[in-house]
């Protein structure tokens, strides 16, 4: 795990506890705290390590890292100019955006289940609180998600370009508006630090059975209490934590294959292995075993 400020990280404590429960002893999680201008440095003096996961603030420095190096770069770490993931296999340098899988499945399940979530003012809409790395991530997961418009709700509106911009690209509207309101939508998602969590009023006619998602993954979550007491399924951040985190696994796990296919000797079959770290990553946050917390 790289980025600063990363000692609250729940990253080892999930990783490992998905090396305890498919008893891969020998595979190791570590934290390591690097600034942006650190990162080209430090991946260049540990080349045998197989993958890494990155945070604030190394994401964007990731991608233009990869860019000027020729690395590979897949279509979300591309489309947000953020990566949260890097891995080496057989020669070959990848750099990925789980960030966006993670919200994805995070929020899916919960529309799936909610008959409502399609219709009413909200229908084809999405609002998004903030305009960072997180926030791109989680305008291409509404994409992904059938939303056709998105409105951005920020307290500095000129911060807002790259996510409209982004918008733009990937065959969305968007508009942009203060932190005072939130409008009808089917998907509300709160990118902002649960300290910096605003109190906005909520409009009256919000989309029955929608969902909304505060990656913040706070003890208490005010944002989800509001949107719960206006008839939105509230989704804790750990969701998306952990969702993202089996993603990154699954890559970590298919370089360590390449470079040694004994590594896949007595390991499940893909749907099984996933659904078994999933459940693995969501119990050690629940209550950790002692070998798997820091």
């Amino acid at each position: 795990m790289l980025g600063s400020p990363i000692a609250h990280s729940k990253s080892p404590l999930l990783h490992r506890a998905a090396f305890a429960e498919l008893g891969m002893e020998s595979s190791e999680y570590d934290r390591f705290e690097l600034r942006a201008d650190e990162l080209e440095g430090f991946l260049d003096s540990h080349p045998d390590h197989i993958g890494f996961s990155l945070t604030m603030p190394l994401k964007d420095r990731l991608v233009t890292l990869a860019v000027e190096r020729g690395w590979n770069v897949d279509d979300t770490a591309a489309l947000t100019a953020a990566g949260n993931t890097l891995v080496r296999r057989s020669g070959q340098v990848e750099v990925a955006n789980t960030d966006v899988r993670g919200i994805v499945r995070a929020i899916a399940p919960r529309m799936e289940a909610s008959p409502d979530a399609n219709s009413g003012a909200g229908a084809g809409r999405a609002t998004i609180l903030g305009a960072g790395a997180t926030a791109a991530s989680a305008l291409v997961a509404c994409r992904d998600l059938g939303i056709a418009h998105v409105d951005f709700r920020v307290r500095n509106p000129d911060r807002a370009r790259r996510v409209i911009d982004l918008a733009e690209r990937i065959g969305l509207t968007a508009s942009v508006g203060d932190l005072t309101r939130i409008e009808p939508s089917a998907i509300v998602i709160s990118t902002l630090p649960a300290e910096a969590a605003p109190d906005p009023v909520w409009d009256d006619s919000l989309t029955p059975g929608g969902v909304a998602l505060d990656v913040a993954y706070s003890a208490e979550s005010a944002f989800l209490a509001a949107a719960a007491a206006h008839g939105l399924h509230p989704v804790d951040g750990t969701a998306m934590l952990v969702e993202q985190a089996v993603a990154q696994f699954e890559m970590f796990l298919d370089a360590a294959r390449a470079e040694d296919p004994s590594t896949a000797e007595n390991l499940p079959a893909a749907d099984d292995l996933s659904a078994r770290v999933a459940a693995a990553m969501y119990a050690a946050l629940a209550g950790p075993p002692a070998r798997a917390q820091d």
